[in-house]
This record gives C-alpha cells, sequence and structure tokens, in this order.
C-alpha cells in the first residue's frame, strides 16, 4: 500500500523549501478539493499557519532572541499541522497514489520500508513555580530524529480533552493552569511515522 510521506520538499532541506512544500499542498488541496471536502486541517487553517510562519520569518530578520523562538514555536506548529493533515490524506487514500499526489504529497515507493515510529519519551519532568500561580514548566529528553514536540496537559480525574502544546524545544512553560488543581502530563515526539507514542502519564499540583 502507498503511504503519505513527507520526503519531498522535507524537512532536512530547511525552512524555505518546506514552507514551498507547503505552498504547493494548498494548491493542489484547493484544485482537488471535491476528493478532499472535510479536510483535517482545512486548508483555511493551513493557509493561517503558513501565514504566521511567514510573519514570524520577517518579525525574526534581526535575530531578536524573542522573535527567533516565536518563529520557531510557529514552524514547529506548522510541520505538526502537516503531519496530521498527512494522516488525513493517507487515510482517504487508502492506498491509492493518486489520490495521495492530488493532495500535493508524495506516496513512498513501492516495497521501501518506512519510517520507524519516535520512540517513547524516557521520562517527563514536571517543575512547578511556586512563586507565580498557575505556571508549570515540562521537560523531556532531547531525541534527534523529531520533528517537534507534543506535550499535552489536563485535570486529573476528568473527561476532558487533553490540551495540546507543540514546540520545537523538549522544555516547554505552560501557563494560565487553575491553581490548587491536580493536572496529569503526557508527552510524545512528533517524527515522521504517523504513530505517536506517548511517555508515562505524571501527575502534579499546580499552586
Amino acid at each position: 500500500m502507498s503511504k503519505v510521506t513527507l520526503k519531498t520538499g522535507g524537512t532536512s532541506n530547511g525552512e524555505a523549501q518546506f514552507l514551498r512544500f507547503v505552498e504547493n499542498i494548498i494548491v493542489k488541496l484547493a484544485e482537488n478539493a471535491d476528493l478532499f471536502t472535510d479536510a483535517d486541517p482545512s486548508i483555511a487553517d493551513l493557509e493561517q499557519a503558513l501565514a504566521k510562519v511567514k510573519q514570524a520569518q520577517a518579525d525574526a530578520a534581526y535575530r531578536d532572541k524573542r522573535f527567533v523562538v516565536l518563529k520557531n514555536q510557529a514552524f514547529a506548529a506548522l510541520k505538526t499541522m502537516v503531519y496530521h493533515l498527512s494522516l488525513y490524506v493517507e487515510r482517504q487514500a487508502n492506498g491509492d497514489a493518486a489520490v495521495i499526489l492530488a493532495a500535493g504529497f508524495n506516496p513512498s515507493a513501492k516495497g521501501i520500508i518506512g519510517p520507524k515510529p519516535a520512540p517513547q519519551p524516557k521520562f517527563l519532568s514536571v517543575e512547578v513555580n511556586a512563586r507565580i500561580s498557575g505556571v508549570t514548566t515540562l521537560k523531556t529528553a532531547y531525541w534527534k530524529g523529531k520533528l517537534a514536540y507534543q506535550f499535552e496537559y489536563r485535570k486529573k480525574n476528568s473527561d476532558a480533552d487533553w490540551t495540546r502544546l507543540i514546540s520545537s524545544k523538549s522544555k516547554v512553560t505552560i501557563t494560565g493552569l487553575e491553581s490548587v488543581q491536580e493536572y496529569e502530563f503526557r508527552v510524545a515526539y512528533i517524527g515522521r511515522n504517523p504513530q505517536v507514542i506517548y511517555s508515562d502519564v505524571v501527575s502534579s499540583y499546580v499552586f
């Protein structure tokens, strides 16, 4: 069965080529909208994320550290959005290489084994800020094969959906949490294989 791959225009060739890759995906999705009527994420979502990266690149042109960090975060979010779109396209295609190409992706060659799943993160540390309410810092092990790190959290013993935070770094600070509440946290590496393997869930009170 053909599999969607992000290799062409991919992440190892730099930001500029990846952005051209995304622009082509947007064009192809629009041209073949009848094949992807319920695309998730939508073309509008993709266009918005792409515009955010371009604006962030312009803001970071003078190497201001804060704007560079914001640019990296926007780029990581875009890569993750394209990754989730590839999963949607793969389901729609059901092995049809023509459908994969119609979405602007590239089918992997027959007989070639795709990338291995990302490993399970070895640890997740939770550092609570006792001086500032509602703030916690999460950190996991660095993995060189990642496209991004996917941190998630929710209140413990809750049926609520996990809140997702995409980061290009293995360390992230979360704000706006409710004080004196127990939360649970987890993290996963986002790689080139669609399978996501989460870390063990870690629980902690937030002050």
